[in-house]
C-alpha cells in the first residue's frame, strides 16, 4: 500500500511539473489568475506639499491619460503578467523588481529566451515627474505610454508583435472585467494596454523616505546627514561647469528632465541622447539600496559611485562623480536618507499572480 501511494504521489507531482513548465513549443504555461481585493486600491495619494509643488512644475501625465484606481489596477496586473511575453516566462516585473526599487539586480536583463538588454534596467521610481516625459535612458521614447510597449516588443526582452499582444489578453477570462472597470468598455487593444502600464507606473512614487519627514517637520537630519545635504545642493563638483549634484538631480525628487547626463565615453554605446554619448539623468531616489548603477550597469553600489577608483567603480570616467575622501561618508549619509522602504513592499505595487 505505502509504494502505491508513493507511486501515486511522483505521478501528481510529474502531471503538476509539466503542466508548470515548458510546452514542446518551449513555452511556458501560466498556471495561476491574479488575486485582487474587492475594493481597488487607493493609487491617488495625497503627497507631502514638497512632492506636490514638484509634482505641479514636473507631471508628465497626458490629460487623455489619468491615473485612476482601476486604471492602475488594470496597469499592475498586466505589469506582473507572464504572457506579455512570446513564451510566458517574463513579465516587465521581471526586470524591475518591486524588492528592488523596480531595479534589477544584474547589470544586464534576462530576456524571453535568454537573451541579454544592452543597458541596466532603469528603476521606475518617479517616472511621473519627468517634465518632458521622455523614457529610456536615450530618451529614445517620447511619452511613457510609447515606452510601455517597446519591451514588449523588443526581441531580445518579450519579443512580441502587437497583435500577438492583443490576442493573447484578450485570451484571458481575466481581463475584460479589468478593461470594463479602467476604461468603461471591454475591449482590448495596444493603446489601452499602453496606457494602463503607464497609469500604474506613474503611480510609483517615494514619499515615505527620512528625507521627506525632514521636509514636513517631523524628523532631523543628523550632523552628517545636514553636511551632506549642504555639500549635495552647493558644492561644485570635480566635472566643472559649475555643476553641484543638484544641478542633474533636483531635490525633491532628485531628478532633471532635459538635461542629459555628464558626457562619457562609452566605446560600446557612444549613441545617447539626441545622437551623441550623453544619458539621463536617474533619479537618485532609493540610491543606497541599489546596484549597478547607470546606463551601462558597470558601478556597483553608490559607494563606489562616490569614490575614485573603488572596487566596482565601473568603466565609466566616475571622476565627474567622485568626491573628496573627506566628503564620501556626508554624501552617503544624506543620499541614504533618500530611501523609501515602503514603496518596496506596499502590496499596491506587488505581483497579483503570487
Amino acid at each position: 500500500m505505502k509504494k502505491i501511494i508513493a507511486i501515486l504521489s511522483l505521478i501528481v507531482i510529474v502531471v503538476v511539473f509539466q503542466f508548470c513548465s515548458k510546452n514542446d513549443a518551449g513555452v511556458v504555461s501560466p498556471v495561476t489568475v491574479p488575486s485582487l481585493p474587492v475594493t481597488a486600491f487607493n493609487y491617488l495619494v495625497g503627497y507631502p506639499a514638497h512632492i506636490q509643488t514638484a509634482l505641479l512644475a514636473n507631471d508628465n501625465t497626458p490629460v487623455d491619460n489619468p491615473i485612476t484606481n482601476d486604471g492602475a489596477t488594470l496597469g499592475r496586473v498586466l505589469f506582473y503578467d507572464k504572457i506579455l511575453s512570446k513564451n510566458n516566462s517574463i513579465s516587465c516585473g521581471s526586470c524591475h523588481k518591486q524588492d528592488l526599487s523596480f531595479d534589477d539586480e544584474t547589470q544586464f536583463s534576462k530576456g524571453f529566451d535568454g537573451g541579454l538588454t544592452t543597458r541596466n534596467s532603469m528603476s521606475l521610481l518617479n517616472l511621473r515627474f519627468y517634465k518632458n516625459g521622455k523614457m529610456f535612458w536615450d530618451e529614445r521614447a517620447a511619452t511613457l505610454e510609447k515606452q510601455a510597449l517597446q519591451p514588449i516588443q523588443n526581441h531580445d526582452e518579450m519579443g512580441l508583435t502587437l497583435a500577438e499582444l492583443e490576442s493573447k489578453v484578450k485570451a484571458q477570462t481575466y481581463y475584460p472585467s479589468l478593461f470594463q472597470k479602467a476604461f468603461g468598455t471591454a475591449d482590448i487593444d495596444s493603446v489601452r494596454i499602453a496606457k494602463a502600464l503607464a497609469q500604474f507606473e506613474r503611480s510609483i512614487v517615494t514619499y515615505q523616505s527620512k528625507y521627506d519627514q525632514v521636509k514636513q517637520g517631523t524628523a532631523t537630519f543628523t550632523t552628517l546627514e545636514d553636511q551632506g545635504e549642504q555639500l549635495f545642493l552647493t558644492a561644485v563638483g570635480p566635472g566643472g561647469g559649475g555643476n553641484t549634484c543638484a544641478t542633474c538631480h533636483t531635490p525633491p525628487m532628485f531628478l532633471k528632465s532635459n538635461v542629459p547626463g555628464f558626457s562619457i565615453t562609452d566605446i560600446g554605446d557612444t549613441v545617447g541622447i539626441n545622437g551623441v554619448n550623453k544619458f539621463k539623468s536617474g533619479s537618485l531616489r532609493n540610491i543606497g539600496t541599489r546596484t549597478k548603477l547607470f546606463h551601462d550597469g558597470s558601478v556597483t553600489n553608490l559607494s563606489a559611485m562616490l569614490t575614485a577608483g573603488a572596487p566596482g567603480s565601473g568603466t565609466i570616467p566616475i571622476k565627474a562623480h567622485s568626491v573628496a575622501p573627506g566628503d564620501v561618508q556626508k554624501l552617503l549619509a544624506f543620499l541614504n536618507t533618500l530611501t523609501d522602504n515602503t514603496i518596496t513592499t506596499e502590496e499596491k505595487f506587488s505581483n497579483p499572480f503570487k
